[in-house]
């Protein structure tokens, strides 16, 4: 019999469809005789709709009040850092985790990566590359890390922390959850930029074995890839996971590079079709009322999406001109 391959996810209920999408592309990649054990930790994840994909062998975990006394942005509620509870929610007997934010598409199977060697090192991520013309919005995070933490500029690689493969018998060892939550409660929120993101790599810099580029490739930096290297163009060429970090695929606009269209494709055939694939960020900041109606009409357009494009665009219109 193979080895169970214990994967963890987060969501809460505006990301139940995501996670679903996610669970069903690492099933549909599986090798044959792949087994997997999923590990939820919910924040108030519709259950109910979860499970129209079929998924058996879930432990949920209800962590919807944890972390909350931890600085958070409009972008990343509390539950960004509940990935760092692993080790402490999982049984002692689990001593390995893939950690994967739900906002990933996987198109291999993942038996191999759980497998890392993580040459002594508690976890193993994928190095923060940007790519294209967004290197000066996004570097100038990347570049300013060491200054706002007082550390080296050393060269040492920044990591995502979409993707973490966890060794969680060394880091129940060597109290890294407490390390990293005391890293954020001492650190002035000015300089928490990615917020988990940075307490991570800030608590865990020089010890994080890289992974390939090929298990983080963003579609919003897949525009302009004729001058980057030739490991970046490989890895958008045939990603072993997609990362729908930034830019989430909008029914409104519809696909805007290759990768969304593949998304959109994937979402068309599940158990999800005739729902909104990702929260439309714009509704969260109208009133209730008018949110709910707005997507209800969006979500009655599914089936039409150049009815829900032209909607988009005219919407977009109204707001260009309520800008002054």
């Amino acid at each position: 019999m193979s080895e169970t391959i214990h994967i963890a996810l987060c969501a809460d209920k505006a990301f139940t469809v995501p996670l679903g999408l996610c669970l069903r592309s690492i099933m549909q990649s599986s090798a044959e005789g792949t087994q997997y054990h999923f590990h939820i930790l919910d924040s108030g994840v519709d259950r109910k709709l979860l499970l129209r994909g079929g998924f058996s062998n879930i432990t949920w975990y209800d962590v919807a009040d944890k972390m909350r006394d931890l600085p958070v942005y409009e972008r990343f509620p509390s539950a960004t850092y509940h990935r760092f509870l692993l080790p402490t929610l999982l049984p002692t007997e689990i001593t390995r985790v893939l950690f994967l934010d739900c906002d990933t598409v996987v198109n291999q199977d993942l038996g191999k990566i759980y497998q890392t060697d993580l040459q002594g090192n508690t976890i193993a991520a994928v190095p923060w590359v940007v790519l294209g013309h967004y290197q000066e919005e996004y570097g100038q995070h990347l570049r300013s890390f060491p200054r706002r933490f007082g550390l080296e500029d050393d060269g040492t690689p920044y990591f995502y922390a979409s993707l973490l493969v966890m060794d969680l018998a060394a880091m129940r060892s060597y109290g890294t959850t407490a390390r990293i939550i005391e890293m954020v409660r001492n650190t002035p929120r000015e300089k928490l930029i990615w917020l988990d993101q940075d307490a991570l790599n800030a608590t865990l810099r020089g010890h994080i074995t890289p992974l390939p580029l090929e298990y983080n490739v963003i579609p919003l930096f897949s525009e302009q890839l004729e001058n980057e290297s030739e490991e970046a163009k490989a890895a958008y060429a045939a990603p072993a996971i997609v990362h729908f970090a930034a830019m989430k695929p909008n029914i409104l606009t519809g696909p805007r590079n290759k990768l969304e269209e593949d998304f959109f494709r994937f979402w068309q055939e599940s158990p999800w079709a005739r729902c909104i694939p990702y929260p439309l960020i714009s509704l969260s900041r109208m009133p209730s009322p008018l949110a709910a109606l707005l997507n209800a009409s969006f979500k009655a357009l599914i089936p039409w999406p150049r009815l829900l494009r032209a909607y988009g665009s005219l919407l977009a219109w109204l707001r260009g001109k309520k800008t002054p």
